[in-house]
C-alpha cells in the first residue's frame, strides 16, 4: 500500500489556522496534482472556503471516540486522496489522532499557527499543551505581527522546545519573514569561568550535550546535585538538576559524569554550587562531555529544585 503523507496544523483556538490553510489552499502556488483529504478537527469552526477546482475532501471530527484505521482508511478510499491535511484541535495532543491512524499515514509533519500576541500566554497557563505542539513541528508561523512585537521572546519561546523548528513572522499586511534572529545563550561561553544561573541549566544542559565539543576546556559553574551513578569506582558521580519540560509528569533528572579525587567525592544527594571543567571523553562509543571538579561548596536545598525552559 502506497505510502501516504500526513501535514498537521496546530495552535489555540482563533490563532489563525482556517485562515491560513484557506489561503495556502487557494494559492495559485498550491500543487495541482494534490489531492487532499482535509479533517478539520476544530469544533464549531465554520467549513473554509476553498475553490472548488483544487478537488478538497472535507470531513469534520468533533471526537476523537469513534475515529479508528479502518475509519480513515475510508475516508482515504471515499476522498481519492494522495495527501491527508488536518487542522487539528489546540486541545488535543498529536498523539491522540497519530495512534488511530493506518500504519501506511507515515512521513507526519507539523506546522503550528499562533497569534504573536497571545500564544506566550497559552504557553504559560497550558504548558503541556504548548510542549506538544512545538517540540518536534518543523515550523511555527506567528501571524498578526505588528511593530510593537516581542519577536525576540517569541523566538526564545519557540527554542525552549525544539532548536529545529523553522520560524516566520506574518506581518498584518499578509507579508510572510523568516526569523533571523540568532540563537544565544543566556550565558557568555568566552568567559574565563562561564556562569550557569539556576535558571539557565536546562539550556545549558541541553547545549552542552548537543554540541559537547564546544565546551571541551571550558571551566564552568553551576549549582546542582551529587548522585552515585552505574560508576562505582570513587571519585566518580553524576551532577546535575531535575528539569521539567513541560509538566509534572515529565521530570527527569538530567546530568552529566564528574570526576574529583577520591576523598573529595560528594555524598550522593548533597546540592554543591560545583566548579569544573569540561572534557570530552568518548564513553561507549559516544562523546560524552565529563565535568572535571575543581572546587565545590557545599549548599542547603535550595526553594525551587526543578528548572525550566522558561
Amino acid at each position: 500500500m502506497k505510502d501516504l503523507p500526513v501535514y498537521f496544523f496546530e495552535g489555540f483556538l482563533d490563532g489563525g489556522k482556517t485562515t491560513y490553510i484557506r489561503r495556502l489552499i487557494n494559492s495559485d502556488d498550491f500543487p495541482r496534482e494534490m489531492k487532499l483529504l482535509y479533517l478539520l478537527c476544530e469544533e464549531g469552526e465554520e467549513e473554509p472556503e476553498l475553490k472548488a477546482e483544487r478537488g478538497v475532501y472535507v470531513e469534520r471530527i468533533s471526537s476523537l471516540d469513534g475515529v479508528t484505521p479502518k475509519y480513515l482508511r475510508s475516508l482515504e478510499k471515499k476522498s481519492g486522496c494522495n495527501a491527508v491535511m488536518v487542522e487539528y484541535n489546540g486541545m488535543w495532543t498529536t498523539a491522540d489522532l497519530v495512534m488511530k491512524m493506518p500504519p501506511h499515514w507515515i512521513g507526519v509533519r507539523k506546522f503550528v499557527i499562533a497569534d504573536a500576541g497571545s500564544f506566550a500566554s497559552y504557553c504559560a497557563n497550558m504548558r503541556a499543551l504548548a510542549a506538544d505542539k512545538l517540540k518536534d513541528c518543523s515550523a511555527v508561523v506567528f501571524n498578526r505581527v505588528s511593530d510593537s512585537t516581542d519577536r525576540l521572546a517569541l523566538h526564545r519561546l519557540v527554542r525552549s522546545f525544539s532548536r529545529l523548528t523553522d520560524i516566520f513572522f506574518e506581518l498584518e499586511d499578509g507579508t510572510e519573514t523568516p526569523d533571523e534572529l540568532p540563537d544565544e545563550l543566556p550565558y557568555d561561553l568566552d568567559a574565563d569561568v562561564v556562569e550557569i544561573e539556576d535558571r539557565d541549566y536546562a539550556e545549558f544542559e541541553r547545549d552542552l550535550s548537543e554540541e559537547p565539543e564546544k565546551y571541551d576546556g571550558k571551566t564552568v559553574r553551576f549549582r546542582g546535585f551529587a548522585v552515585k551513578g552505574s560508576d562505582s569506582r570513587p571519585g566518580r558521580f553524576d551532577f546535575g538538576r531535575q528539569v521539567m519540560t513541560c509538566c509534572e509528569a515529565d521530570i527527569t533528572f538530567l546530568a552529566f559524569p564528574a570526576v574529583c579525587p577520591p576523598e573529595k567525592e560528594p555524598r550522593s544527594g548533597s546540592w554543591l554550587d560545583m566548579t569544573a571543567t569540561v572534557r570530552v571523553g568518548e564513553i561507549r562509543g559516544a562523546r560524552i562531555p565529563v565535568l572535571m571538579m575543581q572546587s565545590a561548596d557545599k549548599l542547603p536545598v535550595p526553594a525551587n529544585t526543578l528548572a525550566t525552559f522558561y
